[in-house]
């Protein structure tokens, strides 16, 4: 068994790069699924909203993009289902990428991330839908009922995508009533049989808050790398940066980047 996996950090600090992040997904979801070899892909974003294709359903969503542009947040529409999801400096996105998706069942996949997430940071995490969180799922993952990250996953080829987006510092509550106010004015979705979250801003924390010391970024990441290194993973941070330079791995970008230029642009002409 090839136990490496490769390490690829990422940090978006440019307007123009906000898609980034999800084009490499795609590519890599390509590359693992052809060379079985695992991914283990961090990311941080300035304040920026990172919308589902659910959310396109929204009556009035431009009135709600304009409250995003208010409070200068950038915004855009992910490849994927489900709800908005805040991402900032103090937020951190992590998503491992495993080949042999069909020896993975979704459930096995979800119960992985929960796994390292309370191997890296506390036993006390645990699964299961915080409803009155934004973007509410049955993998949410949270401590004594307070959410602190939540999970998705993507399954193409023969390898699948687990992503996190993990509250580590910052203003949590800011960021739900971002999202509260966002979904209050974007009211009535087109499609009756659609819910949208009822946002409590206090059923969310960070963890640097629930678990009562400081912790950034780096460290937490660093906790996670250090528990993939536990578990028998060989990371290997330098042989990405080659295959990203590969025509293969160009060619899967290219086409997963002109997908969410096109959703992006069908949001966009939502708003005018």
């Amino acid at each position: 068994m090839n136990n490496t996996i490769l390490l690829y950090n990422q940090e978006i600090t440019k307007d123009e790069d906000m898609l980034k992040p999800f084009a490499d997904t795609g590519a890599i979801l390509k590359f693992t699924s052809e060379n079985s070899i695992p991914v283990a892909h961090f990311w941080t974003t300035p304040p920026t909203v990172i919308l589902g294709l659910q959310d396109q359903r929204l009556k009035n969503i431009a009135g709600g993009m304009k409250r995003l542009e208010e409070k200068r947040y950038l915004y855009y529409v992910r490849n994927s289902g489900g709800l908005g999801v805040v991402t900032d400096e103090g937020i951190l996105n992590f998503t491992l990428f495993l080949p042999n998706k069909n020896n993975i069942t979704i459930d096995q996949a979800y119960e992985q991330m929960h796994q390292i997430m309370q191997k890296t940071f506390s036993d006390k995490i645990k699964t299961g839908e915080i409803v009155h969180s934004y973007c509410p799922g049955t993998y949410d993952l949270s401590i004594d009922g307070k959410k602190i990250a939540g999970i998705s996953q993507r399954r193409s080829g023969n390898a699948v995508a687990i992503m996190a987006y993990i509250s580590v510092t910052g203003n949590q509550k800011k960021r739900s009533q971002l999202m509260k106010d966002f979904y209050e004015i974007s009211n009535y979705p087109l499609h009756k049989k659609i819910t949208y979250p009822n946002i409590d801003i206090h059923c969310m924390t960070n963890l640097d808050e629930i678990l009562n010391h400081p912790l950034t970024i780096n460290q937490a990441k660093e906790q996670i790398i250090e528990t993939l290194k536990l578990s028998g993973y060989q990371l290997n941070q330098n042989e990405f940066n080659i295959i990203r330079e590969s025509l293969p791995y160009k060619d899967a970008y290219k086409q997963t980047m002109d997908d969410l230029i096109y959703k992006n642009q069908k949001l966009l002409s939502e708003e005018k």
